[in-house]
């Protein structure tokens, strides 16, 4: 599967791939690869959250240091 996306470690794998070689692979049962994919997207969820965070706190600090005189 052609996703333009580096495997090299020091770039993160798309979540198209990464879920593509999570359903290709053969886990030992089906439940297994359930948790697999469970884990994975909680891990993604838990980054994307707190990239808004920083994001959101960084334009807050933004916003702060216009109003300062």
């Amino acid at each position: 599967m052609v996703t333009g996306t580096s495997n090299s470690p020091k770039q993160p794998i798309d979540t198209y791939t990464r879920l593509a070689h999570l359903l290709h692979t053969t886990p030992p049962d089906r439940e297994a690869l359930l948790d697999q994919v469970y884990e994975e997207l909680l891990a993604r969820e838990s980054r994307a959250y707190a990239a808004g965070w920083s994001d959101a706190l960084t334009e807050a600090r933004r916003v702060q240091c216009r109003r300062r005189p």
